[in-house]
């Protein structure tokens, strides 16, 4: 199949170089990433492809929509021009580091690494069959973390600045609940897990901060597919479907959040409904230009590497590594032993790269923009190779500890839930999954000492 993938890809490169304007790279880059998009869906059910969702996401937000900037919302565009929202760099000067970059990544996502004390099981199915052998009698284990997540979520208000870490990671055991509770035999699970995921939908009303929803919603996705067998044109299917359905969200998110943030109306669940309908009624609303410029703005990632490479090291140096050690350092050491510690976030690199002091909103240059400020063009795509290589690691040591453990694997979507974003820091992706660790061994410990109850 993966042969097939990208026999289909290359023939659409040829197709697309002989035909359409594009140049050379920027043909790669989309043909690049349908043949990153259908080897997932190969892969989705044959193995824990979670880092593969930071592939997608790098593919969709770093490569093809920055082509759509290059060809449609140039400097010549109005919106464009007025927001400066165009790209400031010549496109084969972003995709000759872009590209590799990526692909760089994606290689240190997935070399293999089953050797010594890392090789670990290649049969989806047996990480499923042992949580469920685990859990044959220990079915309400489910329903304990979600009761925990639940009551740290409507707690959360009350918890002071120092905390509020804490009860972000108590409110997320309402979604490792729910793994619990599907792969139990609990008799009311056919209960239970709607009605938590319409509260989850709920809170993402509330806060409209509908991204955290769609990553959980992903990283579950390819937890519950695991060792199931379905046809590629099947899976195809439900990814454009997947795919509508976020290009619905980032339509109606504007004028949803206007309402609940700026309005201090509450949340609205009503007027949301009605915004979705408007769209599924009209869907040329949602391709009005206008209102697709902003949706494109949104996820236009590329912009904000290729604004770093206009900064970088034209008004500000390569920083050689400074912010790497600096967010690998502040991973590890607690707040109260570095007092100035940098905060995640975006904040401090957007001031080292850009000159830019945000206030009141966020932005980031994510990983890759992280990348070409400290080592150029060369150096950031062998660093992402690494970068990419960290995670593989990582992954492959949760499933080896899985062995003694199964119900780990559980915890993987939960773990890994920062790790697969592109437009954060490397602060926050590799902060949260050293904190991630730290609290899953804190819970798991608890639970051993407080209840008698192995998670």
């Amino acid at each position: 199949m993966k042969i097939s993938i990208f026999i289909f890809s290359f023939v659409l490169f040829l197709f697309c170089y002989l035909t359409d304007g594009l140049s050379m790279l920027e043909n790669l880059a989309i043909c690049g990433s349908v043949y990153f998009f259908f080897d997932f869906l190969d892969n989705l059910g044959k193995r824990i492809v979670i880092m593969d969702l930071a592939i997608i996401m790098a593919a969709l937000t770093c490569l093809v929509v920055p082509v759509i900037f290059y060809h449609v919302y140039t400097k010549e565009n109005y919106m464009a021009r007025l927001w400066i929202k165009y790209m400031p760099v010549p496109s084969d000067d972003y995709f000759t580091f872009a590209i590799p970059a990526i692909v760089a990544m994606a290689i240190g996502f997935r070399i293999p690494l089953g050797l010594g004390k890392l090789n670990i099981s290649k049969n989806p199915t047996a990480y499923i069959d042992n949580v469920k052998k685990i859990l044959s009698k220990k079915s309400s284990l489910g329903v304990y973390l979600i009761a925990a997540g639940v009551t740290s979520s409507l707690l959360d208000f009350l918890s002071p600045e120092s905390l509020k870490q804490v009860f972000y990671f108590m409110a997320h055991l309402t979604f490792v609940g729910v793994f619990y509770v599907i792969y139990s035999p609990n008799k009311y699970k056919r209960i239970i897990a709607p009605s938590v995921i319409l509260l989850m939908i709920g809170q993402t009303l509330v806060t409209g901060m509908f991204g955290d929803f769609v990553f959980m919603l992903a990283c579950a996705i390819v937890l519950v597919m695991l060792g199931r067998k379905i046809a590629l044109y099947k899976k195809v299917l439900v990814a454009i479907a997947g795919l509508f359905f976020i290009l619905l969200l980032q339509s109606v998110k504007p004028e949803y959040r206007k309402k609940v943030w700026t309005q201090g109306s509450g949340a609205d669940p009503s007027y949301y409904a009605s915004l979705i309908v408007e769209r599924i009624a009209d869907p040329s609303i949602m391709l009005d230009p206008d209102k697709l410029f902003f949706v494109a703005v949104r996820m236009n990632h590329g912009w904000l590497v290729a604004t770093t490479m206009y900064r970088v090291p034209a008004k500000f140096d390569f920083a050689h590594g400074e912010t790497i050690w600096e967010s690998i350092a502040a991973a590890i050491v607690p707040r109260f032993l570095w007092l100035d510690k940098p905060e995640s976030g975006g904040k401090a690199n957007l001031k080292r790269f850009w000159g830019f002091d945000l206030v009141g909103f966020s932005m980031n240059i994510g990983p890759l923009g992280e990348a070409y400020a400290n080592f150029d063009v060369v150096g950031g795509i062998v660093f992402m190779f690494f970068y990419g290589l960290f995670f593989n690691l990582f992954l492959s040591y949760i499933l080896k500890l899985t062995e003694k453990r199964p119900t780990l694997v559980l915890w993987i979507p939960f773990l890994f839930f920062y790790a697969i974003g592109v437009e954060t820091d490397i602060l926050t992706t590799t902060g949260s999954i050293v904190k991630g660790v730290f609290f899953t061994w804190i819970v798991f410990r608890a639970f051993r000492i407080a209840f008698r109850i192995d998670l």
